[in-house]
Formats: C-alpha cells, structure tokens, sequence
C-alpha cells in the first residue's frame, strides 16, 4: 500500500512538473505588449503590424471582444472597425464581425482578467494557450484509449505543440486551438464512453464548433455520425436485426439547441437575421476618414466597369469559396510546398501518418473515425480558394489534423521505442521541426505565400522570403514578439540566445522523456 501511495505520488509530481514545463514555454512566447489600449492606440502601428495584433484574423476577433466587453455592443464604432479591417463587415448601416463569434467570447474572461491588471491583450492570447495545454493532454487520453503508453501519449502531445505549426497559433488569437479542442474532446467521448451524459457533450460539441469556425462542421461529421450509431442501436437476433431507439438519446439530440441559439441570437443582434452567416456580409477594406466604408464590392464593380464587363457580383455565400478543381493544388500546398508544406515545416508529421498505416493494417479500433477526421480537414481547406491561410506561418488550417496525427504518433512511438536507430531518427527529425516552429512561436506569422512573395518583390525591388527565412531575419534584427523578451529578456540578451535559450529548454526536456520512454517499455514486446 505504502508503495503504490510512493508511486501516486511520483507520478501526480511528474504530470505536475510536466504541465509546469509546457506553461512555462507558452509563457515565455506568447505575443504581447503591457498596457491596455483604446481604439486610437489599437490603430498604431505598434500594436498591429509591428506588434501582436499584425493580422486582420486576430485583429477582427480581439475588435468584437474589445466590442463586447468596453461598449457592450456587437457592432464597431469607425476606429474599431478601422482597426480590425480589411476583415470587416458593413451591413445596415453599421460595422460588423467577419467572423464566427464563440471564440471572441471564450477570450474575454481572459481580456477581462488581463485589463485588471493591465494587461488587457495579453490575457486574451493566454487563453488560447490554455486551450493548446488542454489539446496536449487530450492527445494523451486518446492515445492511451488506442493502446499507446501512457509517457508516449505526452511525447506525442509536445509534439503537437512544440513541433507543429501549432506552436505558432498557440501564442496569438486564432480559432485553431480552440477547433482542435472541440474535435479531440467530441473524439475522446464518443471512444470512452457509451452514456446519454456523453452523447449530451457531443451534441453539444458539434453544435458549439459551428460558431467557433464554420468548416469545423464538416470535421465534426464523422463523430456526429458516431454518436448517431450510439443512439439508433442495431442488434443481429436469429430472424434479422431489432433496431432499439433509446428516448433518453433521442433527447440528447435537442441539447443542441443551446449553443445554436446562442449563435442564431447573435446573428440576429450583429446582421438582423439570425440565419445571415458573418462570411456573407459585404466586406469594407478600408475607412475613410470621415467614418464611411470602401466597399470591397463596389471595387469589385469598378473593376469589371473599366474592363467592359457587367458590373453584376455573385451573392455571397457559406460555401462559395470552395471548387472541387482546386483539390491537387491544395494537396500540393499542404504537404510539399516550401511556403506551406508538411515536408518543409514539421516533418516530424510522417511519423504519424506511419502510425496511421500501421493503426490501419493492424485494424485498431476507431482508426477509420480518426482517419475520417483527418480526411475531410484535408480535403475541405484542398478546395478553400485561398489554401495558403492568407499570410500565415506554415499551414494553419491543418492544425486539427496535427492534432489527430499526434496520437498515431504515439501509437507508432509506443510499438518502436525499443529501437536505438529509430529513436535516433525520430529525435533528428523532432528537433528540426521544433527549432523551425519555434522560430515561428517567437518572430511573426507574417509570411506570404509564394505567389505573393513573387509579386511583392517585383513592387518593392528585392526578393521577398516566403518560407521560414522571413522568420529568422526577424531574429537577425534582434527582433522577437514575445512578450517576456520585448518586456524583460531584451535588457540581458540578444532575440537569437532567447530563441535558442526556449529551444533548447524544450529539446533537453524531450529527450529526457524519450529516454524514459525507451527504459519503460524495454522488454515489452509490442506486434508489428
């Protein structure tokens, strides 16, 4: 009894000092300046493009929280708007969101808790954090339920956050992390447990990932599907098969209706309409002085009017940005370009597909679910018109799919860690993909696709970086958007020894854990 109390108890430190461990990372490269800024300093260059706030993604949803919780409106005053544009919306005379709202109000208890103590931005980029720690452990849980060591699970999840463009999105406002949260959580339900408490979550989940970013619909489908499976339940007998349908799962199904009224409630209150989607509001790229919208629409209109077409715009709509032809380009995007591509920014990644192969050819249970999951996050943002995420670092909107390919990482990790050359290999290829993403976490997400790169050069006379060069430039200015070096660190040393500093914290305190790793499953014969 005494022994196994000794063995809690080093086990509840190790989890303690490992969640240390990962906060502390976050904590040193998350984005951010002190201060608590009104709309007329949110305008200076300082905070947007030289500062944490550089793109319009980030810039929209901090202007609705900012909204929210100074004005307590939904619409923008002209600054707000000014602020967040060319990612804003014009409809019935006021500004509005472009964007799906849930994650605006998720961050603000956070914006809240950071204005007390004057740090306003900064405690809305901390929850995004706190989401990426939780989708860490998660990982684990999941891949402990698949069949892999506990230890690799972790493995796994550093992975995931240190080693993937993950890294990058998890000190700044997207709605990736918070995305990627909802699908593991949807994802460890449906596989741990068969209860009406569970297919509530679920339903719930699904529901809540419409108003956090709306293509998370379809990456929820498959686990939407599984649940269904578990509320319609079909039984063989002798004669055929008895299909029961429960009461109390069919009821589950309503508890939807809870975060689907609270987004139809503010569509109603932003757009007038609670079925009028932020994506097909009119876009205004730019305020004029004077408080009065540039229309993208009407630029759209002048255009087609100087080159003699009609000057007639298609009606916006929730899926008119995806063409099934653009599929071969956004495979190409995703996995092999230098500016956005798997193969260039974490290679580390093949591991988990390998994994994947291996879930597959020894038929694991809920491989297919996770396989599905994966499937149609690639191929929806294959056939996104804008594949490249905007200026982004690495490919963001595969940021769910890492997730998921975290734990057939550990699955792979739990069944080769016996062997010397693998482990060599692994670690090799884990420690580029960590010293890139994190020069990503610590510089800017500011990088151009390719074409844009080309194009820009012809503008501004000299070649354009579009792949991780731009980021260690910014080192090489002695640059880094981190809010502990640019506040504290910058007095003692140089952004490349905070960087390398951060690097080398996170690589030392993997290879421990591999080596670990390695020792607890010596002798533990795994089949191939």
């Amino acid at each position: 009894m005494n022994k196994w109390l000794a063995n809690k108890k080093i086990k509840i430190l190790g989890y303690v000092l490992f969640t240390f461990f990962c906060a502390l990372v976050l904590t040193l490269s998350v984005r951010g300046l002190p201060g608590n800024p009104d709309t007329s300093q949110l305008n200076r260059l300082t905070w947007k493009d030289n500062g944490p706030l550089e793109l319009s993604p980030e810039r929209g949803r901090y202007a609705l929280t900012y909204a929210i919780a100074e004005t307590h409106k939904f619409s923008f005053s002209p600054d707000l708007a000014r602020f967040a544009a060319p990612d804003v919306g014009f409809l019935n005379g006021q500004y509005v969101s472009l964007f799906a709202p849930t994650v605006s109000f998720i961050i603000l208890p956070g914006y809240l808790l950071g204005k007390a103590v004057g740090f306003a931005q900064v405690g809305s980029f901390a929850v995004i954090a706190l989401f990426a720690l939780f989708n860490v452990y998660l990982i684990r849980s999941i891949s402990i339920k698949l069949g892999a060591h506990p230890l690799a699970g972790l493995i796994a999840g550093l992975v995931f956050l240190f080693a993937t463009p993950a890294f990058a999105y998890a000190v700044t406002l997207y709605q990736h992390h918070i995305s990627t949260f909802i699908i593991l959580s949807g994802i460890y339900l449906l596989i741990s447990f068969d209860s009406v408490w569970a297919l509530i979550g679920i339903w719930m989940l699904c529901a809540l990932s419409i108003s956090v970013d709306y293509p998370n619909f379809f990456m929820m489908l498959p686990i939407g599907i599984g649940a269904l499976g578990r509320t319609i339940i079909a039984k063989k007998q002798q004669y055929g098969y008895v299909v029961k349908i429960p009461v109390m799962r069919v009821l589950a199904l309503l508890t939807m209706i809870i975060p689907l009224a609270f987004f139809l409630w503010f569509n109603n209150a932003s757009y007038g309409s609670p079925f009028q989607l932020s994506g097909t509001v009119d876009r205004s790229v730019q305020i004029n002085p004077n408080g009065s919208p540039v229309l993208e629409s009407e630029q759209v209109k002048a255009r087609l009017k100087s080159a003699g077409q009609p000057a007639v715009i298609p009606q916006k709509s929730a899926l008119g940005a995806f063409n099934s032809r653009l599929i071969m380009q956004g495979f190409y995007i995703y996995f092999f370009s230098p500016d956005r591509g798997i193969i260039v920014y974490t290679p580390v990644m093949l591991f988990g597909f390998a994994g994947l192969f291996l879930a597959l050819k020894q038929k694991l249970k809920y491989t297919w679910l996770l396989v599905a999951v994966i499937g149609f996050n690639i191929l929806l943002y294959s056939m996104w018109d804008d594949p490249y995420g905007g200026w982004a670092f690495g490919s963001r909107y595969l940021i769910p799919s890492y997730g998921v390919l975290s734990i057939f990482l550990a699955y792979i990790l739990t069944r080769l860690s016996k062997y010397n050359l693998f482990l060599l290999f692994f670690f090799a290829i884990y420690v580029y993909s960590v010293s890139v993403n994190t020069l990503g976490a610590l510089t800017s997400n500011r990088n151009p696709p390719q074409v844009e790169a080309v194009a820009l050069s012809k503008v501004t006379g000299h070649d354009e970086p579009y792949t991780y060069i731009r980021n260690l430039n910014i080192l090489n200015s002695n640059e880094s958007k981190s809010i502990v070096f640019d506040t504290y660190a910058t007095n003692y040393m140089s952004a490349w020894n905070y960087y390398s500093y951060v690097m080398v914290l996170i690589i030392v305190v993997s290879a421990f854990l591999l080596m670990t790793l390695k020792s607890v499953t010596k002798g533990v014969k795994h089949a191939l």
